[in-house]
């Protein structure tokens, strides 16, 4: 009897179950897909979206309202519906699509019905028997009419690099051989750059000459920097730019001097090294260069090479850290420059490359060995500095590393600590407070921070999941990372959510070292890149560069595109942040500054057409900047041109002042009369203009021809001077052949082709 109750009330809940799933389903709403908008102008726009009615009888409209309108309603108090009090298009009524089961293409016009230079939020309304459905809000800017062409911020061009530059061109970065270093100073109103050619009254030219431009009243004044040293001091792989880093100011740089030796069999002569430098003769050094005098200054001298047992041919040495002012420098080399350091031999008058040692100097102290490790008093080769961006405290007190365990450490004045939780490897620093107190760091998925004073680490994400971190603030109390789960803001014990999902964040913005992502002086303000649709855009899929951080005035910070269309429009292009540019094998220790010092101005490079005025299919450089920063008044921020946007070559983002104030771009384009062609170096300067220079005298006959395209592998040899022609014979001889052959750089040049 047991049993067959059992298999009673199996048949009872069989047959319920049967009859729940037979059941008819709840009428579901319309689905609301897809929604964008095309063919913007001042008065008009088509607003585009795609419903799918779910079987059941759908109508629709649209509804939009000007983003003011619609920022107040959700600041009112109570807060509103944002599209309380919105236009409907049709105003006529709703418009019927059926009752199918697939996606309806809609479209309305609105032409006639916006005002011009006002920004919008829209959206479409679906409804059916079994509910409403809304479409997310979107943007919509109507174009400006009447306007012509002009900078924001009362800008003006100016030419940086010279418009007579031997036939020459200025370089990119990483292109000259791997590298260039190209620096603005943190106040603008001076600029490094470097170019294969040699011009400006050049003491020699080296592989990549390196120029340091001032503006005067009467514009800019460039000069020549490059070190006077022997033709094919640098070989025939050079590594980049010579000129490794400059200070915030640039008042000062350091640079490789190359082999004194040249290329010369036995350099039975090495050339000696600049008067008063202190540098040894024959031995490849590293210089401080004073750029007021003119003087170098040697990072190591013969008390200091008298410790090794490397021979000069093999000794190398690298500037791997440094702090804004070049007071304290940060040096590689597996060689023993101090009592302290421990050197290993690879094979005799060789030292060991995987065996490096770490060494700091300064002016007053000289060099001091930094890879000591807790309790040591003589240095464990096998170490690198954590980073080569923000490893090294602005006053050089604090130097973070990792040791040949794997580990990381901190050198903190003669003192070396252990960072909790990064023994057994695997640990990544990535990036310190500006005073060096507090660093952060990832291992296995948590992401940490250390406090030299407590010498404590506190995990920030015990749940784990972290790939990778966007940066910090100067103070530590803020840091950006994305995980699994979302993009996220971390403040001081708080975290707050930038935008759900992994992958928000594109792979380029992390690490803080060489990533794409900038964060404000004060921590509130992150510019990220991203290929997801986020904020109040359908990007589909295109690359866009996003500003996170609160309101003019305070308030919720919030989330806002600054390389999407102004019109709201889809994108048809990419937007690109400055990275960490590599100079040669290793990256710059010196980020552009992309993002301004107070985070109201984002400077990018895009390939999309953000502007009415740029035509020419190619990449441009564009300013994004917050509602109140100069005359910007859209909720959503403003973008303009910097650069041309007429330049069939397009446009490269070079660096720009802490305040973004200077603009820095490199261009082929004749953006003032006394630019003569060439790729050229620009200044978009806010509140600039300078007196206009008098044209260089037009060409007559065959110099008039266009410069030869730049060679697509050039030998650095062949910036030799070889032998001279031979001399007339007048004695009825037969002319000697003569097969050296004189070599010079090629360039792009205005109209050809790379």
């Amino acid at each position: 009897m047991r049993g067959a109750r059992l298999v009673a009330l199996g048949l009872v809940a069989a047959l319920g179950a049967v009859g729940a799933t037979s059941a008819p389903a709840a009428a579901a709403p319309p689905l609301v897909g897809a929604q964008w908008v095309t063919d913007v102008t001042a008065s008009g726009a088509r607003l585009h979206a795609e419903i799918n009615p779910e079987g059941l009888a759908t109508s629709y409209r649209f509804e939009y309202i000007t983003a003011a309108a619609y920022e107040e309603n959700l600041a009112a108090s109570p807060p509103r519906d944002g599209f309380a009090g919105a236009a409907l298009a049709p105003a006529s009524g709703t418009v019927a699509i059926g009752g199918g089961s697939e996606a309806v293409a809609v479209v309305q016009s609105l032409a006639g019905h916006l005002v011009a230079a006002t920004e919008y939020r829209y959206r479409v309304r679906a409804q059916s028997s079994g509910g409403t459905s809304l479409g997310p809000p979107r943007l919509l800017g109507s174009q400006e009419s009447g306007v012509s062409f002009a900078l924001p911020d009362s800008r003006a061009w100016e030419l940086v690099s010279p418009s007579e530059k031997s036939g020459g061109a200025v370089g990119a970065p990483g292109a000259l051989f791997g590298g260039g270093d190209f620096q603005a100073a943190v106040a603008g109103s001076s600029f490094a750059y470097s170019s294969a050619s040699a011009f400006a009254e050049p003491a020699s030219a080296p592989p990549v000459s390196e120029y340091l431009a001032g503006r005067t009243g009467g514009g800019w004044q460039n000069a020549n920097l490059s070190l006077p040293i022997r033709a094919g001091a640098y070989g025939d792989r050079p590594d980049g730019s010579p000129y490794r880093l400059f200070a915030e100011d640039l008042s000062a740089a350091v640079l490789a001097g190359g082999d004194p030796c040249g290329a010369e069999a036995g350099c039975a002569e090495p050339v000696a090294p600049p008067s008063g430098s202190g540098g040894v003769s024959g031995w490849p050094e590293l210089y401080l260069r004073e750029n007021g005098t003119g003087s170098y200054k040697a990072l190591f001298g013969a008390a200091d090479l008298a410790h090794t047992a490397v021979a000069a041919a093999s000794f190398e040495a690298s500037l791997v850290g440094a702090t804004p002012d070049l007071s304290h420098l940060v040096i590689a080399t597996c060689a023993k420059l101090t009592a302290s350091a421990v050197e290993v031999l690879a094979d005799p008058g060789e030292c060991d490359p995987e065996a490096q040692n770490l060494y700091e100097w300064s002016a007053g102290s000289g060099l001091t060995a930094l890879n000591l490790l807790p309790g040591e008093t003589t240095s464990t080769p096998g170490a690198a500095i954590a980073a080569s961006v923000g490893a090294i405290s602005a006053y050089g007190s604090r130097v973070y590393f990792s040791g040949s365990d794997g580990a990381l450490y901190v050198r903190d004045g003669a003192q070396t600590k252990l960072l909790p939780e990064t023994t057994g490897g695997g640990a990544a620093f990535q990036a310190a407070s500006t005073d060096g107190a507090l660093a952060f760091f990832t291992k296995a998925g948590h992401l940490y921070r250390y406090s030299a004073s407590s010498q404590a680490s506190i995990d920030l994400t015990p749940a784990g999941g972290v790939v990778g971190v966007l940066g910090v603030s100067g103070s530590g109390a803020y840091a950006y990372y994305q995980d699994a789960a979302g993009l996220w803001q971390w403040h001081e014990g708080s975290t707050s959510e930038i935008a759900p999902g992994a992958g928000v964040a594109a792979e380029s913005n992390y690490p803080p070292e060489t990533g794409t992502a900038r964060v404000s002086a004060g921590g509130e303000v992150l510019a990220f890149l991203s290929a997801q649709a986020l904020a109040d855009y359908d990007s589909t899929g295109h690359t866009e560069a996003y500003v996170w951080g609160p309101p003019p005035g305070g308030g919720d910070a919030r989330l806002l595109c600054a390389s999407c269309r102004p019109t709201g429009e889809r994108p048809e292009g990419e937007a690109a942040l400055a990275g960490t540019p590599p100079n040669g094998s290793s990256p710059l220790p010196y980020r552009p500054r992309a993002l301004s010092a107070d985070g109201r101005r984002l400077l990018f490079e895009s390939s999309d057409v953000l502007s009415t005025f740029d035509t020419n299919s190619a990449t441009d450089v564009y300013q994004w900047e917050a509602q109140g920063e100069g005359s910007c008044q859209r909720p959503a921020g403003c973008i303009a041109l910097i650069s041309s946007g007429r330049e069939p070559e397009g446009a490269s983002f070079l660096d720009a002042s802490a305040d973004g104030g200077d603009a820095y771009f490199l261009t082929a384009a004749s953006l003032v009369g006394s630019d003569p062609g060439s790729i050229d170096v620009y200044d978009a300067r806010a509140g600039g203009g300078l007196p206009e220079a008098a044209r260089p005298i037009e060409c007559v006959g065959d110099a008039c021809q266009a410069l030869p395209s730049e060679p697509e592998d050039p030998n650095p040899l062949t910036l030799l001077r070889g032998p001279e022609n031979p001399s007339v014979n007048f004695a009825g001889k037969k002319p000697h052949k003569h097969h050296g052959k004189k070599h010079r750089p090629r360039h792009r040049h205005k109209g050809g082709k790379k």
